[in-house]
């Protein structure tokens, strides 16, 4: 169910029954002249919606301006580059309101540049503080690390409440794969919104990242392989949350 259209005593009965929240984070990057430029963020959403159709789950607002380095292009090719402090407090209050709204569980879920990008950073960095924050606000004394009962409790009560992830975690690889804007990512949006692809686009001056190699690229990307990855990857992701519920 969509955190936004959740009415309160809904928002409150998600978190009383312990599901999770799941927040889809992406950019907007030039994808070639036959994707959308908002593919990152779009995919992810649709994975989403997907796994809460398997399971019961929130889904946040996507963050969808996320740092790109122009490594693609520029505004002139619809992409964007926010500045990575901003966008790194940014993160970090909203992510400090879903924690407070009460989620024992938020999962962020990224298709963009890697764990180790700004993007994935961003994110990860908040995580990271906001657990250690929320140990003292939480009645901890200084200096808790180390002792057995204090370290035990807080393992319950704080760590790991925000995971930062790919979208494609590793149970679903193969057959589901990253690139950009080739055979993987194009087949993902054909299989999800056909729509937002036009693979007629394509000629001769595609750039270099369409191209693959003569049997696996942006031009013979299809429905079929793209459907396999989509469901190989909501599968990996309702086992683990399922796994995980509290």
């Amino acid at each position: 169910m969509q955190l936004k259209h959740m009415r309160p005593y809904q928002l409150r009965d998600y978190v009383e029954a312990g599901h999770p929240l799941l927040v889809p984070a992406g950019c907007i990057e030039t994808h070639g002249p036959h994707m959308a430029i908002g593919h990152d963020t779009i995919i992810v959403e649709e994975i989403c919606q997907r796994i809460a159709e398997r399971t019961p789950c929130a889904i946040a607002p996507s963050f969808e301006y996320g740092p790109t380095g122009y490594a693609l292009g520029g505004p002139e090719d619809g992409t964007i580059d926010p500045d990575y402090d901003a966008f790194g407090r940014y993160v970090k209050s909203i992510m400090k309101n879903f924690l407070e709204m009460g989620f024992r569980k938020v999962y962020v879920s990224i298709m963009h540049q890697g764990m180790e990008a700004p993007l994935a950073l961003a994110f990860k960095k908040a995580a990271a503080e906001l657990t250690f924050e929320r140990v003292l606000e939480s009645g901890y004394e200084r200096g808790w690390w180390g002792r057995r009962e204090d370290e035990q409790a807080v393992g319950g009560a704080i760590w790991g409440h925000i995971q930062v992830l790919p979208m494609i975690l590793p149970a679903s690889s193969p057959p589901a794969g990253g690139d950009h804007a080739g055979y993987n990512e194009t087949s993902f949006l054909i299989a999800a919104r056909p729509e937002l692809v036009e693979q007629e686009r394509l000629d001769d001056n595609a750039p270099w990242y369409c191209r693959g190699d003569e049997k696996k690229n942006s031009w013979t990307a299809n429905a079929e392989h793209g459907q396999a990855m989509i469901d190989a990857v909501v599968d990996a992701w309702v086992e683990k949350i399922d796994g995980e519920r509290t």
